[in-house]
């Protein structure tokens, strides 16, 4: 792939520390309901506080977005 998009005209390949430089996300650890993005509580119990976007955290249950 990257001698695909070093074809393209005005393209330029970055060196490991210019990579480095730029990065991306990573992975923060989860300390907050649904990773950190955020989420609404919801008065949930917690046998029934599941499925996607669904969270149980800290006693709470919460519905993350």
């Amino acid at each position: 792939m990257l001698k695909n998009i070093s074809n393209l005209k005005g393209a330029k390949v970055l060196s490991k520390k210019a990579q480095k430089v730029v990065g991306g996300m990573r992975p923060r650890p989860i300390s907050q309901p649904c990773g950190g993005t955020g989420g609404i509580p919801i008065s949930w119990s917690q046998d029934r506080c599941f499925g996607w976007g669904i969270v149980w955290y800290n006693n709470q249950c919460y519905a993350c977005y």
